[in-house]
């Protein structure tokens, strides 16, 4: 706008020239200006930014510049905007000098213009570099506190739960934003404000921080998961063995414990999937369900060890009742040590023995032959004899003829060896009152031929406790088919020690041709596993081997159980994943051909599903090598350093991700402060 000298002018020019109009229209401006009111003055400016402004043209003119810079504005950040203050500070004495006073005060506030101009140029010339440099600087500072351990996160304990890790993350932000925002202003009044501002702030962001990290972590795992996989797939798979004994919530010691008691008890095939329990076998059936060598390698492994279930049961049975032969073998051994000891204590008895008086065993027969007596005095009759009479008769014949009597003592030996058999073979054809009947003859001469030699009557009780004790064999048999607990238990204590190794012979005999006889595929262990056998081990088995066989028997159950939860139940996921392996899927094929493109989609995302998740072939391949270990291959140490090792990446992960959002908490607090101008 011209000035009233500068009109007066133009108008003296224009009335020289004669231009009448344009001297009218100066006038008329000249006039408004003298006639209109006085403009009011300027506030005065800030006597300590001009100053500063004075400064800073002065340093620019000697070609230096006095804007603050990158690394200056990264300080500004990390101090979470306390570096003017502390600059400011240190500078306060020189520009007292400078200025010529003793009033720190005043040298200060000097100093605080002389930073806050720096800063505001400097943001100014480098625009959103300066903003990413304070950022920066915020960000490396907060994960800088958090990395020393000056956090809120150092209270809470390795598993605290996300409502506890928010509220750590609100604490620290808050402070932090509280600390950014007290540092922004000149005045108290000012900074209470913006540090109340900056305070409530980070604890709304902070503490919603590890939730959003949460998220964001859910939706980048698909693609971290794949890039691990692939990246080193034995990691990966040590990683995800060792959540699943974590979950088991049994220790790497007891896993390889379990592993070489098993192999040292005659089970190399027990592996670390069967140690873990059903996180491990759950976790074998992702593998056998999937294509790859890793489903190759379980599934040959576990039907080849299914095979030999019922051999190795059967094994731990013998062992754990001591009986190495069977029934018949233990039955044959028995009746030949019996028979050769028999022999031995009748030859002796018969050495001094004397003759025998048979006159009772004749009148006990007779008492039941009478009438056949009476038809040898009437031979008329033709009424013929019953088995009983008939098998009495004839014992009789050996005795006596009617007229003499047979006294010789290896005559009537030989004869009772004869009867005892016949008594053997009517009791197992089920002729209960003939067998009966001749051991009524058989004690009474027993009762004769003791009474003429006195060895007669020890051997005599020599061969009926052999005798009882091969017939323990028979007990055991009937007692292990259907007997019941509350008297298999005391019939089996009753038993001499010889006549109890008969009962186990003969109580495990039917379980072992049960256990062989079983089809391929049933669990031949399912049997064994009830407290009325528990209970009947404690009691038969010997003390030595119980434990020993109860574990071998539990271990073969656990076994098939791997193979069930791996290898059972639906085939149609395994179809599907033979499917995906092919890269055939017909319904996508038809899809295509209909256009069907919404069915396409869901297609390719089901075939990829495998491959966003990490479960790659190869990472299949070391989990089921890890899983399957066995015998020897398997250590504590070996163990341990599983889980060792992920529980550090875990660790490590969190501590990464705690110090990131602590870092992103540093950069917030001071992000309000480059938005501005000057402070």
């Amino acid at each position: 706008m011209a000035t009233l000298e500068q009109l007066s002018t133009a108008l003296r020019n224009a009335d020289a020239a004669g231009d009448t109009q344009a001297a009218q229209a100066l006038a008329s401006e000249i006039r408004k200006l003298q006639t209109a009111p006085a403009a009011a003055p300027a506030p005065p400016s800030d006597p300590y930014r001009q100053a500063a402004i004075e400064d800073r043209q002065r340093i620019e003119a000697s070609g230096t510049s006095a804007d603050a810079g990158m690394a200056r504005l990264a300080i500004q950040g990390a101090t979470f905007n306390t570096a003017d203050e502390v600059l400011a500070g240190l500078r306060t004495p020189m520009e007292m000098i400078r200025r010529g006073t003793f009033d720190p005060r005043e040298g200060y506030k000097h100093a605080k213009a002389q930073e806050d101009l720096a800063l505001e140029e400097g943001r100014k010339k480098a625009g959103y570099a300066a903003t990413a440099a304070e950022l920066a600087g915020g960000i490396m500072t907060g994960s800088g506190l958090a990395r020393g351990g000056v956090s809120a996160m150092r209270f809470l304990g390795p598993n605290a739960g996300i409502g506890a890790r928010s509220a750590a993350a609100a604490a620290d932000a808050g402070l932090m934003g509280a600390v950014a925002g007290g540092a922004e202003g000149n005045s108290l009044e000012e900074r209470g404000m913006n540090a109340l501002t900056g305070g409530a702030t980070g604890v709304a962001v902070g503490g919603a921080m590890p939730g959003l990290m949460k998220a964001g972590g859910a939706v980048l795992s698909p693609l971290t998961s794949q890039v691990g996989a692939r990246l080193n797939p034995e990691r990966y798979a040590r990683n995800q063995v060792a959540r699943a004994i974590m979950e088991s919530s049994r220790t790497p010691a007891q896993i390889a414990d379990d592993v070489a008691l098993a192999a040292r008890e005659g089970q190399g095939m027990f592996t670390v999937a069967d140690s873990m329990g059903n996180p491990g076998q759950r976790m074998l059936s992702t593998v056998a369900r999937s294509p790859g060598v890793g489903r190759t390698n379980a599934v040959e492994f576990l039907e080849q060890r299914q095979a030999g279930q019922g051999r190795r049961i059967a094994n731990a049975l013998m062992e754990g009742f001591d009986t190495p032969t069977t029934a018949a073998q233990t039955r044959t051994a028995m009746t030949a040590a019996r028979d050769t000891a028999a022999d031995r204590a009748y030859g002796a008895a018969r050495a001094g023995a004397g003759p025998v008086d048979v006159s009772r065993v004749v009148a006990n027969i007779d008492d039941t032959l009478q009438p056949g007596v009476n038809r040898i005095v009437n031979p008329q009759s033709g009424i013929a004899d019953d088995s009983i009479e008939s098998a009495l008769a004839s014992v009789r014949s050996r005795l006596t003829d009617g007229r003499s009597v047979q006294t010789d003592f290896t005559s009537l030996q030989r004869l009772r060896s004869d009867l005892s058999d016949r008594i053997q073979v009517a009791t197992r054809a089920g002729r209960g009152n003939q067998a009966r009947m001749l051991g009524q003859a058989l004690r009474e001469l027993d009762t004769a031929m003791e009474n003429a030699s006195p060895g007669f009557r020890a051997a005599n009780r020599q061969f009926a406790q052999s005798s009882r004790n091969i017939d323990a064999i028979d007990e055991g048999t009937a007692a292990a088919m259907r007997g019941r607990t509350e008297d298999t238990i005391p019939a089996f204590r009753n038993l001499s020690g010889e006549g109890q190794q008969g009962f186990r012979a003969g109580y495990v005999d039917p379980l072992v041709q049960q256990t062989q006889g079983a089809a391929m595929g049933v669990n031949k262990a399912r049997p064994l596993i009830n407290d009325a056998f528990a209970d009947e081990v404690a009691a038969i088995a010997p003390q030595r081997t119980q434990a020993q066989m109860q574990r071998r028997i539990g271990r073969e159950n656990t076994m098939f159980e791997t193979r069930a939860q791996a290898l059972g139940g639906s085939r149609t996921a395994d179809n599907l994943a033979d499917e995906a392996a092919m890269g055939a899927d017909p319904s996508m094929i038809a899809n295509l051909i209909s256009g069907n493109w919404g069915g396409v989609a869901r297609g390719a995302m089901t075939a990829g599903q495998n491959a966003l998740t990490g479960n790659t072939p190869a990472v299949r391949e070391e989990v089921s090598r890890i899983l399957l270990m066995r015998g020897g291959n398997v250590t504590p140490q070996q163990m341990q350093g599983i889980l060792e090792q992920a529980v550090q990446r875990i660790q490590l992960r969190q501590l990464i991700m705690g110090q990131a959002g602590r870092g992103l908490s540093g950069g917030l607090a001071v992000a309000p402060a480059t938005q501005q101008q000057g402070r």
